[in-house]
């Protein structure tokens, strides 16, 4: 890639012998990064492994992406949430080395073997209650290197407009500009975001490529993006995860076991915590959307396209039911498309990011 700087292989090495005793020859194989924009890869000798993260940091702002890895992931190590350790950090280089989890996501234990969603979705509740009670408690929000909040102006600029622009007009090339949906995403914003209840630590893309699988037991990674957020959000990302796609009825005994332990533990309202549920998985899932094509059409990863249909799928369902009927604007602009038309447009994108 033009202007990418080289990969500083000398002080790779000179940061992985400081920091383990990892000795001999090393092996060095790149790792697929998913959508991020980082350079992953695992550095091996017979005997054991490693995961080094490169992501040049371009100027000395603080913080960087890189510097909010390495706090976030400190700080849910430290209130004992099952994250990687981290071994070391050069910052001037953008070089993080971290425990080797593995290679074995939550999508994939899953659809390979049905059996494990029951015990593995449980234990998923499980890390993401422990993580929103136990991290919320001594974060620092100045870490944050994407925002300190998940408020109001956040979703309608990077999650309902991410939608419109990268979906709605890129993607379906409709020609929707922002004041034809204003009403309904001012809306949808105010209730998604409103701050009158105590907000909590929000990883804001709990889904199943970012808990891996390692003995049975769950380790949550892509954790740079940390901020404080509804409760909501994380477990609406993990219940309405197109890569896994969970049935209707797990989703429901989900949500509803959620909803009861974090009441219980907060000494909050189940019903309120269920009120504005909806409207914070919408949020999630528009922001899903324009994800998917914005990686497909302006990234290249082909991949992400195949994931188009199913959320398109489930926003309709979303919009076809109470309370989110009061959205009409925006129901009438994805009713009015055809299912046919979405599907041969996300079978598009994927064949031009493989050929690109």
């Amino acid at each position: 890639m033009e202007g990418q700087p080289e990969f500083p292989k000398n002080r790779a090495e000179d940061l992985i012998r400081e920091n383990t005793t990892l000795s001999g020859s090393l092996r060095w194989n790149p790792l697929h990064g998913d959508g991020s924009e980082r350079t992953f890869y695992r550095v091996a000798t017979q005997k054991e492994s490693l995961i080094l993260i490169w992501s040049p940091p371009g100027d000395g702002t603080f913080p960087n992406e890189n510097d909010s890895y390495l706090y976030v992931g400190r700080h849910l190590r430290q209130k004992g949430i099952p994250v990687p350790e981290i071994y070391g950090y050069y910052r001037s280089e953008g070089l993080t080395l971290v425990e080797d989890l593995g290679s074995i996501h939550l999508q994939h234990a899953v659809v390979s073997n049905a059996e494990r969603l029951a015990a593995l979705y449980g234990q998923a509740i499980d890390v993401l209650l422990e993580m929103q009670l136990r991290a919320t408690e001594g974060f620092e929000t100045r870490h944050c290197f994407d925002t300190p909040v998940y408020n109001q102006q956040f979703i309608i600029e990077r999650e309902l407009e991410y939608f419109r622009w990268s979906f709605l007009v890129g993607a379906l090339g409709l020609e929707i500009d922002s004041t034809h949906v204003e009403r309904d995403f001012t809306l949808l914003a105010s209730r998604a975001g409103e701050g009158g209840e105590q907000l909590f630590f929000l990883h804001r893309d709990f889904q199943s490529r970012n808990l891996m699988v390692k003995d049975d037991r769950l380790y949550l990674i892509d954790f740079q993006g940390a901020r404080l957020g509804p409760p909501q959000y994380d477990l609406a990302a993990l219940l309405l995860d197109p890569y896994v796609q969970l049935p209707e009825a797990v989703q429901h005994e989900l949500l509803t076991a959620y909803s009861r332990a974090f009441a219980q533990l907060t000494e909050g309202s189940v019903e309120e915590f269920l009120q504005k549920y909806p409207h914070v998985a919408l949020c999630r899932n528009l922001q899903v959307l324009g994800a998917f094509s914005f990686l497909a059409r302006i990234k290249g990863k082909s991949h992400f396209a195949q994931y188009i249909v199913p959320a398109w799928n489930r926003l309709r369902q979303q919009l076809a039911e109470p309370p989110c009927l009061t959205y009409r604007t925006l129901a009438d602009v994805v009713q009015s498309q055809n299912d046919e038309t979405v599907a041969e447009v996300a079978a598009r994108l994927e064949r031009e990011a493989k050929n690109a």
